[in-house]
């Protein structure tokens, strides 16, 4: 899928609502949602989401960074892609604006150029490829934020065709009868109160994009617990909502059935 839709891309993206009448959903559901976490935290990630994922029959992104990657868990990575969960780009080094956490200097995204960036993640792609066997992945920006060496790289990034789709905030669906586009990233947030979200995308008629970072521990962390019951509910509810991959959903999105 060459078209690409980008949206919510860091915890500190808030909520987008676009005008649109209520979207199509496959089988006649009322919205959609996709869970995506970031970063490749082996125990949160490995440990804690996939098999809670898992036990609810429901299916996950996993936005992977290479440099937070262990030898040892390749075979837990490569079962979890076979077990229908996506495996996304997240870039080898994670590249942000100096300032945004406690860094190396040659990690800052001041220090790239956009070719130089290209280049990282077409690494990434290789190494995903690898693990999934699929030649296509979708891509998330780190910390949310779009420049390397001063300059936006979303518009080269869509023409060098390394990414199917685009989570970040800065670019939105544009499509004539796409869909409300809704997205939230959750950091010490209650079971409830993210099931209070979901109802929200529902009404709206929409796609709703969740953000995780750690789970049951970490960082940016939500509970093992919570986590559990936004799933349970999200099983429960799976003949009005639509839980799937980024890429189906985006594909959904920017490729409505007729």
């Amino acid at each position: 899928m060459k078209r690409v839709l980008a949206v919510v891309g860091s915890m500190l993206a808030g909520t987008y609502l676009l005008a649109q009448p209520r979207f199509a959903w496959p089988d006649g559901r009322r919205a959609a949602i996709t869970l995506t976490y970031d970063d490749a935290i082996p125990v949160s990630d490995l440990d804690v989401a996939i098999p809670q994922l898992d036990k609810a029959g429901l299916k996950g992104t996993f936005f992977l960074m290479g440099k937070a990657m262990r030898p040892e868990d390749a075979p837990r990575w490569q079962a979890a892609a076979a077990a229908g969960h996506e495996l996304g780009n997240h870039t080898v080094n994670h590249p942000c604006l100096r300032g945004t956490f406690d860094m190396p200097v040659q990690y800052n995204s001041e220090s790239y150029s956009v070719d130089v960036l290209l280049n990282e993640i077409r690494t990434m792609n290789t190494l995903l490829t690898a693990l999934d066997g699929r030649k296509e992945h979708a891509f998330a920006t780190p910390c949310g934020q779009t420049t390397a060496g001063g300059q936006d790289y979303i518009a080269p990034l869509i023409a060098s065709g390394l990414a199917t789709s685009i989570r970040d905030a800065t670019t939105m669906p544009a499509a004539v009868g796409g869909p409300k586009v809704l997205g939230e990233a959750f950091v010490g947030t209650s079971g409830a109160d993210m099931i209070a979200w979901v109802r929200k995308v529902e009404d709206s008629g929409g796609l709703g994009v969740v953000v995780f970072h750690g789970v049951g521990g970490d960082y940016l962390s939500v509970s093992a617990e919570a986590h559990q019951e936004l799933l349970a509910y999200l099983a429960a509810h799976r003949d009005r909502i639509w839980t799937t991959t980024y890429s189906e959903a985006l594909k959904r999105a920017t490729e409505p059935a007729k």
